[in-house]
């Protein structure tokens, strides 16, 4: 993906940077017309106080704001992350996903994952180092991709392992396809939904948490179908619990 360079500036960066990892944000700004380039000009304007980013992202367009050899602002204030203090304004890209008001979610969400390969890529930043701002302060962020439990799938497509969800074109599609696109992979700590679906098939309550008693119900079907009982539901589990569920084989 094109990254916009118009508007590069040093404004609110601090000097000495050596990208070492990843933050992942989104603006939180949902006026109509907050989107990448509005953010990366005001930011080249001087116009956000206290606040920067490396680049900006939207439904249609990439803006770098700033050298990935300058620090930005953008880790914030601790509110208990397990990394704070490990990653940092000095050694962290940041990139901001926006959500102006109408935006198209999947095209934002698809276009910052390219925006990161492409980073990963330029920087060598691994995979394991691209972290949600919440990871690192606690704050909720990126809060779009939180509210949907698209974390999972943000780290797939990142590494390659999850291609979009686009028409086939004609083309047959397998029920492992259907799997890797529609199912996270799952494991404790996650909601939502497909722990839901996950938690009715392994008849425990389905509160929709992935907890103590879903991570040991699923432990024992992976054991009982020949799996890596790991406690963690990917391709292979939602595979497997596919040809159960189409055969009605599976008693827990």
């Amino acid at each position: 993906m094109n990254i916009n360079q118009q508007y590069i500036s040093e404004r609110n960066s601090y000097s000495g940077q050596i990208p070492r990892y990843i933050v992942i944000h989104n603006t939180d700004n949902y006026s109509t017309d907050a989107d990448a380039r509005a953010h990366a000009m005001a930011q080249y304007h001087g116009n956000f106080d206290g606040y920067s980013a490396h680049v900006y992202v939207d439904d249609k367009s990439a803006y770098q704001a700033m050298p990935y050899s300058r620090g930005a602002w953008h880790v914030g204030v601790n509110y208990g992350g397990r990394l704070f203090g490990t990653v940092n304004n000095r050694n962290s890209v940041g990139i901001e996903m926006c959500v102006q008001a109408g935006f198209d979610y999947d095209k934002a969400f698809a276009n910052t994952a390219e925006v990161c390969r492409q980073l990963m890529s330029e920087l060598n930043i691994p995979a394991d180092r691209v972290v949600q701002h919440y990871d690192v302060c606690a704050k909720n962020c990126p809060s779009a991709i939180r509210a949907k439990n698209d974390w999972n799938r943000f780290k797939k497509l990142i590494q390659g392992k999850e291609k979009e969800n686009s028409p086939s074109g004609g083309k047959e599609i397998t029920l492992t396809e259907e799997l890797r696109v529609i199912f996270p992979e799952l494991s404790r700590g996650c909601t939502g939904t497909a722990v839901k679906m996950l938690q009715v098939f392994l008849q425990v309550q389905a509160d929709g948490i992935f907890g103590t008693e879903t991570e040991n119900a699923l432990r024992t079907f992976q054991k009982n179908t020949n799996q890596l009982a790991d406690g963690i539901c990917g391709k292979n589990s939602w595979t497997a619990i596919a040809v159960h569920m189409r055969e009605n084989t599976y008693v827990a």
